[in-house]
């Protein structure tokens, strides 16, 4: 199976910043697969609730863990990645973006390296956090481990050293996006679309048996 690279970000160091925790733009490292900002990747922090993250910086909490997959290319693969991002009560965001590739559904089990960089694909991921009121600032190295059971995610962050830096756990969703085309006949509403190749809309109804498959497998 084929896997596109992954969304671009722009990651500013600044020399006066701990060498594992660079600042970063506000506009990094959003979490959607490459060319796949539909799949609903965004940078925003969800609102609070079920899912939390307690790390040394404080806890933060989401309503979820989230599993997205992106059906697209020709013919259309389905390219994967889990992220939260959540926020804590005074306003600061702690967030992780994960790709993953087609044995995760299958094992539902992942550990990935941690990397500052701007390009991610299955095997590494990005962590940053915003502490209220002050800059981001990104982990340079270390590893993030993910196990799911059922549909309730749990995992955990180490630093380079093997310190733990953070744990989260959740209940996870699933957020499929697919083709307009593969709409079409179905009960779901579909945008008009010029071109089938290069948009994609989210099927929230699970009418097509690739999303139902996957919301499947985490139940």
């Amino acid at each position: 199976m084929r896997y596109g690279a992954l969304m671009a970000a722009l990651l500013l160091g600044a020399c006066a910043r701990p060498k594992e925790e660079p600042t970063v733009s506000r506009g990094a490292l959003k979490g959607a697969p490459a060319e796949a900002s539909s799949s609903g990747g965004s940078e925003r922090p969800q609102p609070r609730g079920a899912a939390t993250a307690r790390t040394d910086k404080g806890t933060y909490s989401a309503p979820s863990v989230r599993f997205i997959t992106d059906f697209r290319g020709s013919p259309p693969e389905p390219r994967m990645l889990v992220m939260l991002s959540a926020q804590s009560e005074d306003g600061g965001t702690w967030r992780f973006r994960m790709p993953v590739d087609a044995e995760f559904v299958k094992s539902k089990h992942a550990t990935a390296r941690i990397i500052p960089q701007t390009v991610l694909g299955p095997g590494l991921a990005v962590v940053d956090y915003q502490l209220a009121q002050g800059p981001e600032m990104a982990l340079d190295e270390g590893t993030l481990e993910l196990t799911v059971t059922g549909n309730q995610a749990k995992g955990e962050v180490r630093a380079k050293d093997g310190r733990v830096r953070a744990t989260f756990e959740g209940p996870l969703t699933v957020e499929c996006t697919v083709p307009p085309a593969w709409l079409r006949g179905s009960n779901a509403p579909i945008p008009t679309s010029p071109d089938d190749g290069t948009v994609r809309v989210p099927d929230d109804a699970l009418a097509t048996p690739q999303c139902r498959s996957m919301a499947d497998a985490f139940r």
